[in-house]
């Protein structure tokens, strides 16, 4: 048995192991390299929290390539509401019909067309099952 205060420090103490051996999908620090080189834009919109974010980016090297980045920190409901994605284009500078998502879940396929995005779908292991055929 465990007490609370010990199941959230042996779940730190695991999240800290994987944090060390994180490898990014493969392609994606080659595309946001190359997104750079054009001289696009690189904003994040997360429902999850900026610490967890952050620490994620800066482990696998890629903080320094966007611009903006918005989390469930910085509004009152997350994905499918469109809020994050306003923020970060508005951030940005940029118009939502100038914009492209890339989304792994249906929430944030749906966030990010509300908001008037363009999506592109990229399922991750736990949704790649999942059913997107209303999408773009």
């Amino acid at each position: 048995e465990f007490t609370k205060e010990e199941l959230a420090e042996e779940s730190l103490r695991r999240h800290q192991e994987k944090m060390k051996s994180l490898v990014a999908r493969e392609g994606v620090a080659e595309y946001l390299a190359e997104a750079k080189e054009l001289g696009l834009k690189i904003g994040l919109a997360s429902s999850s929290y900026r610490d967890w974010v952050t620490a994620f980016l800066k482990e696998l090297d890629l903080l320094h390539y966007f611009e903006a980045i918005q989390t469930r920190d910085d509004v009152e409901k997350v994905k499918p509401d469109p809020a994050l994605y306003r923020n970060a284009i508005e951030k940005l500078g940029v118009e939502p019909s100038e914009a492209l998502a890339f989304e792994d879940s249906s929430n944030g396929a749906k966030a990010a067309m509300a908001a008037g995005l363009r999506c592109v779908i990229v399922p991750n292991p736990l949704t790649k099952h999942l059913s997107f055929e209303r999408y773009h």
